[in-house]
């Protein structure tokens, strides 16, 4: 066995089914050794950087890690802005590099991004956990170890970067894998102690949400947020990456908190009238906070669970931290005995008025705002409400970013977690969401797969429909075809003409595009034919892009935007 077999072992070990990769020669050892087994199946992709999306997608929708694998020089550097997209969302992948042989490093080798090259591994120190060279063959085993546990860590969960020469790749070595424990992948602990003054830190106040971030889709933390929720009657409302972890359909979902968010959660979370604030696997960033508001900010207690205590941004004062993942907080919560949670149950009541206040109409979204503009196109809000309507409930759906993102966000219902996919966090890429689709389908192949994004993504990362079309991955594409970079534009139409033209796009022919591509292709001019148009689609169970030609209309994130332009929140 040579170290590039004992790297596919160890992946089919773990149990990860696909590698993500584009070809070259400083990675044909490795190459070589999944062609001589089936377990991992290497999936060629268009671009480096889709291989690297597709890992993140993998991971994200699989509960596992993800991999991709390139060659040298430009190959690695490609996937740089993958790599920091999963580092900010900690998304555990492992991205392995070759690298020139060691006796050609340093003496101007082509692709030679060795230590002694442009320090490729140098390049990726800011977007890592960590970094290996495997130099030494006897050290394959030690170092895959070490990187894979810092991916999982709790308290550095992203991704790793290890780089091998060509000759390490292929030279021989003994011994075998140490599977990983599986507390690695789902840990479980809390600070019992901190769990305990909970409810004296509530005490009797009606006015108490729970804001459900990210942690709690990696805690598969859902079952025990419904309980808790149920048992006090406490509304909850999610950030935009975690939507779905609590039904949108639940009578106390409040819906989504933050740019795209739904009205329901921002008034209750921000109008300065909330008494406890409960936020579970939240940072608190800038978009989950519409930009830092201070409204965000409740009148007797803010209380915080992590599972790491460095996550959670010190924008806000927290009263009461607790340490651990939230699952086992809130599993330690609802097992608190009767005594202990009297205040918080005698408070339903109230809380249960203030609710009705918040959805008088028992829904999240208010009707879709009409636009001169939409004699131009369909409205984007429009075709997302028919595209949940047509899509099973358990369709996982993936978001670009951009304009098409807000309207998805706002308007589609969630009603499970890891069902709805953003890049929409911290670095936002555009044209990731094909890509990270394309890896969660492969990672779940019985879920229906949607991605909904526009057309300046396309331009991005719309190459790897051909990936899909060539590995047979049924995945539906909807293109919001605006003729432009959206909401850019709609910022630059305020400014001046000159500067909206700039931001114009030719109406490029998507459907045209996937059949050239291998996948079905298909035009939608009328918002008649939407319906039928996606039940097609999810009934050919092949690759299909579905163009849609959408009006450029403001989006549903005007809170976001009034604060952003200097306003206040609550217009």
């Amino acid at each position: 066995m040579n170290v590039a077999d004992a790297i596919v072992t160890a992946l089919r070990e773990e149990g990860i089914g696909h590698l993500f990769c584009v070809p070259g020669e400083m990675i044909d050892p490795l190459l070589r050794s999944l062609t001589r087994q089936h377990e991992v199946q290497p999936i060629v992709c268009a671009h480096e950087a889709g291989a690297a999306y597709m890992a993140d997608g993998y991971a994200r929708a699989g509960g596992r890690f993800g991999v991709c694998a390139t060659t040298s020089g430009p190959g690695f550097t490609n996937t740089l802005t993958a790599l920091a997209m999963a580092f900010t969302d900690r998304s555990p992948l492992l991205a392995i590099s070759g690298e020139v042989k060691q006796d050609r490093a340093g003496r101007g080798a082509y692709q030679d991004s060795s230590a002694t090259g442009i320090r490729g591994a140098d390049m990726a120190g800011s977007v890592t956990a960590l970094r290996r060279d495997l130099t030494s063959p006897s050290l394959a085993w030690h170092h895959l170890g070490r990187l894979l546990r810092s991916m999982l860590d709790h308290a550095s969960r992203g991704p790793v970067h290890l780089s091998i020469p060509f000759d390490v790749q292929e030279a021989d070595i003994t011994g075998e894998w140490a599977r990983l424990p599986s507390s690695l992948y789902q840990p479980r602990f809390v600070d019992t102690g901190s769990c305990d003054a909970f409810w004296a830190q509530v005490g009797t106040k009606a006015k108490v949400a729970v804001l459900a971030g990210s942690g709690c889709v990696q805690s598969d933390a859902t079952e025990a947020l419904v309980r808790f929720a149920e048992r006090f009657d406490i509304p909850v409302a999610t950030t935009l990456p975690a939507k779905g972890v609590f039904p949108e359909d639940h009578r106390l979902s409040l819906g989504v908190m933050g740019w795209p968010g739904n009205k329901p959660a921002i008034d209750a979370l921000t109008s300065g009238n909330l008494d406890v604030l409960f936020v579970l696997g939240s940072r608190l960033n800038m978009l989950d906070t519409l930009i830092w508001t201070a409204g965000f900010r409740p009148r007797h207690a803010l209380i915080a669970n992590d599972i790491n205590a460095s996550s959670v941004f010190q924008d806000y004062r927290v009263d009461l931290p607790i340490l651990g993942d939230a699952r086992s907080c809130l599993d330690e919560l609802n097992c608190a005995a009767p005594s202990l949670s009297a205040c918080l149950q005698a408070s339903r009541r109230a809380r249960l008025d203030w609710l009705l206040s918040l959805k008088p109409n028992g829904t999240l979204t208010g009707p879709i705002r009409r636009s001169t503009s939409e004699s131009r196109g369909l409205h984007p809000a429009e075709a997302i409400t028919v595209l949940r309507r047509v899509m099973p409930r358990s369709t996982m759906l993936f978001i670009d970013s951009g304009a098409h993102a807000f309207f998805a966000g706002h308007y589609w219902t969630a009603y499970e977690p890891r069902r709805f996919f953003t890049s929409i966090k911290y670095m936002g890429s555009m044209g990731w969401a094909i890509p990270a689709a394309i890896g969660a389908k492969l990672a779940r192949p019985d879920d229906p797969c949607v991605v909904v994004t526009g057309d300046g993504c396309m331009l991005m990362h719309g190459i790897e429909m051909q990936t899909a079309a060539r590995y047979g991955v049924p995945l539906i594409c909807v293109v919001l075809n605006n003729s432009a970079y959206g909401n850019p534009k709609l910022r630059a139409d305020r400014v001046s003409p000159e500067l909206g033209r700039l931001h114009e796009l030719p109406t490029h022919d998507w459907a045209k595009f996937a059949a050239s591509l291998g996948a079905r292709g298909v035009t939608v001019l009328d918002a008649s034919d939407l319906a039928d148009r996606f039940e097609e689609a999810l009934q050919a169970r092949t690759t299909v892009v579905i163009d849609v030609r959408t009006a450029n209309v403001p989006t549903p994130t005007e809170a976001f935007d009034r604060v952003a332009a200097g306003g206040p929140l609550h217009g």
